[in-house]
Formats: C-alpha cells, structure tokens, sequence
C-alpha cells in the first residue's frame, strides 16, 4: 500500500499537488476553525449569545452589499489569474486585477454610502430592532475594503499562494476580531463586559477585523504579483471579464441568500438568542466541510489549468481523488456530530443546548452535500457558470420557501431542515450537469457511481 502511494505521487504530478496542497490549506483552515470557536466561545461566555446574535446579524448585512459590490469579479478573476499564471504573463494577471479593481470601486462606494442611509428603515421597518440602526450605519464604510479583500485573496490564490489565500480566507477574521476581544475584555478587568456595551463591542472587533484584513490582504497581494516591477498591457476588454464576472455575480447572490435567508427570517421572527445559536450550529456543522474548502483551494486553479490543456483523463482522475480525500476525511466529523451534539453545544453555554437536534440535520445535509466533490469551483473553472447559476437559483428559491413555512412556526429547527434539504439538492443537481456536460464524475460514495450513472445519461 505504501509503495503504491508513492508510486502514485511520482508518477501524478497533480495528485502530488492536490496533496500538498491540500494539507497545507487543511492545516490553516483547521486553525481558522479553530479561532472561530474561540472567536464564538469569548462572545458568547463574555458578551452574551445576544451579541452573537446582533454581529451574525449586521456581518450578513455587510456581506449582501458586498456580494453585489464584488460584481462576480473576485471568481472571474480568479478563472484569468490562474490561467495567465500558468502561461507565464504576468502582464496580463496585473492588468485582470486591475480592471477588476477599478470596477468593484465603482459600484461598491455607491452601495455603501446607500446603506449608510437605508440604516434606519432595515433597522426599523425589516428586522423591526431600532437598537441595531448605528451598528448597519458603521457597515457601509466597510463594503469597499471588504469587496477589495475577496479581491486580493482570490487573485492570491490563482497564483497558487495557498497559504496566503487560505489566511485571509479562514483565519484573519476570526483572529483578529478575537484579539480585539480579550483586549476589550482586558480592559474591563477580565470580567464580563457591561450590558450596555456588549453588542457595540462585539460589531467594533468585527468590524476593525475586517479592516485589518483589508490592509494585510492588499500588501500580500502587492508583494505576491510583483505588481510595482511588472509593466501591464492593454488587451483584455472588461467585457471579457464581465461576461464571466455577471453569471458570477448572480450566482454569488443567489448563493449568499441561500446561505443566509435562515438567518434573516429568525432575525425577523425570532429573538436575537435564536440567530446567535442557528449561527452558533451552522459554523459548528461546517466542520465537516473543512476538507471540502482545504481541496477546493488548490482544485480550483487545476481546474482551469486541465481544462485549458484539454486534458479530460487527467481531469477525472484529478476531480476523483480528490473527492475521494473529501469523502474519507469528512466521515468522522459525521460520526461525531451526531453521537455526541449536546456535548459539542455546551462548549458555548447552556442557551445552545437546544440546537442539538438541528445541528444533526445539518451537519448531514453538509455531508451529503460535500461528497458531491468541488461541484461549483469545476462548473466554472469549465465555462458552465451560467448552468452553476440556474440550480443555485432553483434551489435558492426553494429554500426560501421552506424557511418562510418552517421558520415562522420551529424556529432554528427549521431553519436546520431548510439548510441541510438545499445544500443537498443543489450538490446532487450540480453532480448530474457535470455528468451530462463533462462526462465527469464528481461525487464519492461506495456504491454510488452505477447510480449516478443511470440518472445522468
């Protein structure tokens, strides 16, 4: 067995690279997740599940803008990035950051000076919590810098700095808002911190988090492309990347409120205690996804790259190995989970305990869904993004549907049911269009492929 795995790292040279790759990326998103529960356990224990609940709130808020502001460009250039990469121009990778740059300036200034002043009727008439106005108003200085930071680390990325990619991806947030944290708890004498400053203090870490992040991510950015010494050209119309970025766009957007429409609706029908546990249990159910991201940082732009070359064996048998690390790796966390929920849920306060039953349905949903492999990264890395588009839009709309049904009356336990029916619909979707347009197989499970098969021919 051992032989034969080294025989399989000579003679792969992308299986080599997924490997190393991916353990790398596995070793700081594991890191990542490990400051997120920190991050998660100090507001908790600290500043209450209230001001969870309030920061998940407000976070979501600022990341709707910024999918808009980003305007798809951060994966189209991530598709010209790696592609101009490994044609060895960096000319043209300067030249795809920059037209992306300028466009993402344009239209994010304009969306976050709009909701500096729609604060009031989001605060007011949406979410009906007049207390939550000042902590929206602070978001809309952020929507720049934030667009900007998905920006540099996915042009990060195509040039397959993967570590880098992945801190500013996994780590920077939850590290330095946690930080920001325990200073703040310093202050107060290492005690609780008074309840008329808890939820400002927990959106004033988040929010200096993002910011930091914003200015490290420029200058790794800066530094990585040698983007002072390389001179850029003139020859990639923006519609070229528009055409990509707009389908990007779209899809983002449709993702994002698939992801958050939950959380909007327990922030309108539910206390804030509520948003902080879903919030709580869906972070904790990601877990099993680790894998999944610590892959997905290094297949994407050897997706590109395949796919560029022409070279489809190559490209099955790249997807294949790669699921299959995904499949093994995440199965333990499965196990887990949902033997031991109540366990897991402590760790945050006696107020999460109720999430216990939710948190195994998603956390299965994650599985189901996170065995289908890289599904969205290989559809667009292959110029399918407009079929990656219409089933997050399918889907999107069913969950909200489901969280409009089920929320109102179960509350996180349908928000739970909601998740985990989507995440995995929308995988298996993308399984059989890869099939069908591709003739490649994504998903990994024993016993699975005969199946797939027959369905997608």
């Amino acid at each position: 067995m051992i032989k034969k795995f080294r025989h399989l790292l000579k003679s792969d040279i992308h299986f080599k690279e997924l490997l190393h790759g991916s353990i790398k990326s596995f070793g700081v998103k594991l890191f990542g997740t490990f400051l997120g529960f920190i991050a998660t356990i100090i507001t908790t224990r600290y500043y209450g599940a209230d001001a969870l609940g309030v920061a998940s709130l407000v976070f979501v808020i600022l990341n709707f803008v910024n999918i808009i502001g980003k305007v798809g460009l951060e994966t189209a250039s991530l598709k010209y990035v790696a592609q101009y990469h490994s044609q060895n121009k960096p000319e043209l990778v300067k030249e795809t950051y920059l037209k992306a740059l300028v466009v993402i300036i344009s239209v994010s200034i304009p969306l976050g000076i709009i909701l500096y002043f729609i604060a009031p009727l989001l605060a007011n008439n949406v979410f009906h919590k007049p207390y939550i106005e000042e902590f929206i108003r602070t978001q809309g200085f952020l929507v720049t810098p934030l667009a900007i930071t998905y920006l540099n680390f996915e042009c990060l990325r195509g040039l397959k700095r993967v570590g880098t990619f992945m801190f500013f991806n996994s780590v920077s947030l939850y590290l330095f808002s946690s930080v920001i944290m325990l200073i703040v708890l310093f202050y107060y004498g290492g005690k609780f911190i008074p309840l008329v400053h808890c939820n400002s203090m927990a959106v004033m870490a988040q929010n200096l988090a993002v910011f930091i992040t914003f200015v490290l991510s420029m200058i790794a950015w800066l530094r990585a492309s040698n983007f002072f010494k390389v001179k850029v050209g003139h020859v990639i119309p923006y519609s070229e990347l528009l055409n990509v970025a707009m389908p990007m766009l779209l899809a983002s957007s449709i993702f994002f409120i698939q992801n958050w429409t939950a959380t909007f609706f327990l922030g309108i029908y539910w206390k804030d205690v509520d948003v902080g546990v879903f919030n709580t249990i869906q972070r904790v159910s990601s877990i099993s996804s680790i894998f999944l991201l610590a892959i997905n940082s290094i297949s994407a732009p050897k997706f590109s790259e395949l796919y560029t070359k022409g070279d489809t064996p190559g490209l099955q048998r790249f997807v294949t190995k790669s699921t299959q690390m995904i499949f093994f790796s995440s199965l333990p966390v499965l196990l887990a989970f949902c033997a031991f929920p109540e366990f897991i849920l402590r760790f945050f306060g006696k107020a999460f305990i109720i999430g216990s039953l939710p948190l195994i349905i998603m956390t299965v949903g994650q599985f189901l869904g996170i065995i289908a492999g890289s599904v969205g990264y290989l559809l667009i890395m292959t110029g399918h993004q407009k079929i990656y588009q219409r089933i997050i839009l399918f889907t999107s709309l069913m969950n909200i549907l489901l969280c409009a049904v089920l929320i109102p009356t179960f509350g996180v336990l349908g928000a739970a049911i909601s998740n985990a029916v989507t995440v995995t619909l929308w995988n298996f979707m993308a399984v059989i269009a890869i099939k069908k347009k591709l003739n490649i197989l994504s998903i990994y499970f024993p016993g699975i492929t005969n199946l797939i098969n027959r369905f997608s021919r």
